[in-house]
């Protein structure tokens, strides 16, 4: 039996947002056989979670970051958490949990999970957030776009979310599926196959 190649959001969103070239040799690399991946972020959203979910004080997640072995995910995962411990205290909505999704492309050749790092109200909207910390620079309406499928492949139950986004703690920018058009839903169907 042949696994299907999965896809984290993140992960996801950085192949999508690349050029051809870099793209391609992604595609690549999820269908050669591994034991695992790394991924460099877990540590990141981790500490989000404890910090949305109140199970940690601010002070032990910054101790928590002596924790992290390699030098580079510590100093990464540091600037981000400062960034979204600034962001959180001019947000004074509360920030909750909520389980993530899976959802298959259409010809069911590979697997995309998205896990909301939490869940609070924007604009007056339950939104369900990922948050983003890589350095490559998203595509507004690319990452809108896969934000669309999100959206269309959550089930319709009183606790949906009324929205979906992305948290770049990069440069504190939000993408949000509720900014979606018919031009997004198009290109998220392209995007898909």
């Amino acid at each position: 039996m042949v696994k299907i190649p999965s896809f984290g959001f993140s992960a996801f969103l950085k192949i999508v947002c690349a050029n051809e070239k870099p793209q391609k040799r992604a595609i690549r690399e999820r269908h050669k056989p591994s034991k695992s991946g790394y991924d460099f972020h877990r540590n990141l959203r981790l500490r989000v979670q404890w910090l949305a979910s109140n199970s940690h004080t601010v002070a032990e997640v910054i101790n928590s970051l002596n924790g992290i072995t390699k030098a580079p995910e510590r100093k990464s995962t540091y600037a981000a958490i400062k960034k979204f411990i600034e962001w959180k205290s001019h947000h004074k909505k509360e920030l909750s949990y909520c389980d993530p999704i899976t959802f298959q492309s259409p010809n069911g050749l590979f697997q995309v999970k998205f896990t909301p790092d939490f869940l609070t109200e924007l604009d007056g909207r339950m939104t369900a957030v990922h948050v983003w910390n890589t350095q490559e620079k998203l595509s507004r309406h690319l990452v809108i776009a896969i934000l669309t499928t999100v959206a269309s492949n959550w089930s319709d139950t009183p606790d949906r979310p009324d929205d979906f986004a992305v948290f770049s703690l990069q440069d504190g920018q939000f993408y949000r599926w509720s900014e979606h058009t018919v031009e997004h839903r198009k290109l998220a169907q392209r995007l898909m196959l």
